[in-house]
């Protein structure tokens, strides 16, 4: 088996080798999208009608949305955590966890008190009790809020300190709503001081409840022993939270892919992660980690079925397979 030229793989390898290390066969696995409503998103920076999430909700439960898409053609499932939509959906259709309508202006104010952020965080940690008779092997996240992208950028200024031009990308909105975003990020950070340490802080100041409920439930991963795969820059924000919460988090995440928000590089460098594959996408609401949690799949099966199954491998030398 040593003459199998592994470093050919790549990533693919690298992969495989995350996988083993946590035992995990990426077998059974999901998706869990948490999705709520940003009071933020009235100055327009987006190209999806302020506070108006529940209509992307809606496009995933009725199978149009491109990751519901694709998880109906993998016979995976979507599970979708309404923390906090300013007009609600069905209950029998997802996870009810609404703290209140979407979170506050944060220009005008804080984003959400003290005992919203709490709620929303402990709503997040107890959906792996909700989620526990599926007994998935590896999870994917994902999140739904117009604007969320410019509470992550808020959010990532104030840990680290740093520009916001750093961390501020277009999001679901034109190349031209980034010096608005990065203004609006200035001016809120002109009349606070967030505790860059403190994530109820954090959260209290800027929001959103689906990156709360994101960073409850990424914190549990230790604990549940359960690999995340992480979606684009918003849940990647959520698991650098996490990671304030339990420095543990990051040996339990997979980045899959390099998403195209300026921010999202410099996060995953924080976390000390790679990703898998860079298609360019801007996407979010889960579809790069179902791509990731799909190709973690077809992996461990090559290396179980092609390679570790296949005596026909026996003896031979990279000059064999060359």
């Amino acid at each position: 088996m040593t003459g199998i030229p592994w470093q050919g793989l790549g990533k693919l390898h690298t992969l495989h080798q995350s996988l083993v290390v946590r035992q995990c066969p990426a077998r059974n696995y999901g998706l869990v999208i948490f999705a709520a409503d940003n009071g933020i998103s009235r100055y327009g920076t987006s190209y999806y009608p302020p506070m108006h999430s529940h209509l992307l909700v809606d496009l995933h439960l009725r199978g149009c949305a491109p990751t519901a898409c694709l998880l109906a053609r993998l016979e995976k499932e979507e599970i979708i955590v309404d923390m906090g939509l300013a007009h609600p959906l069905p209950p029998k259709s997802i996870i009810d966890h609404n703290i209140r309508p979407g979170s506050r202006d944060f220009l005008q104010g804080d984003a959400l008190v003290a005992g919203e952020v709490i709620a929303a965080l402990e709503g997040g940690r107890s959906i792996w009790e909700e989620i526990s008779g599926r007994k998935f092997d590896i999870l994917g996240v994902g999140e739904i809020g117009i604007a969320d992208t410019l509470c992550a950028a808020a959010l990532t200024t104030a840990i680290t300190g740093l520009s916001p031009v750093i961390y501020t990308g277009k999001g679901s909105g034109s190349g031209k709503a980034i010096a608005r975003k990065t203004d609006i990020i200035c001016r809120a950070l002109k009349q606070r001081r967030p505790d860059s340490g403190s994530v109820l802080d954090l959260l209290s100041r800027f929001g959103g409840l689906e990156i709360a409920g994101l960073t409850g439930f990424i914190s549990r991963a230790p604990e549940q022993g359960i690999p995340i795969m992480l979606d684009g820059y918003v849940t990647s924000v959520a698991a650098l939270l996490a990671s304030l919460i339990d420095q543990r988090v990051r040996d339990y995440l997979i980045a899959p892919s390099q998403g195209d928000e300026a921010g999202h590089k410099p996060v995953l460098n924080r976390l000390g992660l790679d990703y898998i594959f860079d298609l360019n996408m801007n996407h979010g609401e889960g579809l790069a980690a179902v791509l990731g949690l799909s190709l973690a799949a077809l992996v461990e099966d090559f290396y179980k079925e092609t390679i570790d199954n296949n005596a026909d491998f026996n003896g031979l030398t990279r000059v064999d397979i060359e």
